[in-house]
């Protein structure tokens, strides 16, 4: 009997982990696809409207990617650091992908802001701001080693992560 749990165990970690893993991708897309349509839609030329609206995003989109960046960071590991040790594994890894989803969220929130600008003043300037977003976006990815470093499993919990 308890080696049938275990492995139904196993099976519910190695699900948790994908679901993890396909919800970065599905946001990864949906920031791509919002900066494919904004291409799309952006005139060839650009137009010589919204100057004053150019100057202030020209200043706050980037300090505001800035501050998700370091703001997301700081939310990720508080609420990391907030969470019991003593749960078990399943609920360590649903607890871990709640603290990188809302982590995630920030940051595509800054790119949405971000490309937005883009869209009202036809500056292109603001996709470096997206793009550089996009580099830290990547550097949030989920990873058994991150979810092991992350939640400080110990070795057993550890095993079974880089088991599956």
């Amino acid at each position: 009997m308890f080696e049938a749990e275990r492995m139904l165990n196993n099976s519910e970690i190695t699900n948790q982990l994908r679901i993890t893993k396909t919800i970065y991708s599905s946001i990864f897309i949906g920031m791509l696809l919002f900066l494919a349509v904004v291409f799309l839609i952006m005139p060839v030329n650009k137009t010589e409207g919204g100057n004053d609206l150019d100057n202030i995003f020209t200043v706050i989109v980037p300090l505001f990617g800035l501050m998700i960046m370091f703001t997301s960071r700081m939310v990720y590991n508080k609420m990391i650091a907030s969470y019991s040790t003593e749960t078990d594994l399943v609920k360590k890894i649903m607890r871990y992908r709640t603290a990188k989803i809302i982590s995630w969220a920030m940051v595509e929130a800054a790119c949405l802001f971000a490309l937005i600008a883009t869209v009202l003043t036809s500056n292109y300037l603001y996709v470096v701001v997206v793009i550089f977003l996009f580099g830290y976006y990547f550097m949030l990815k989920p990873s058994r080693e991150s979810l092991i470093c992350d939640m400080r499993l110990n070795s057993e919990e550890s095993e079974i992560i880089l088991k599956n």
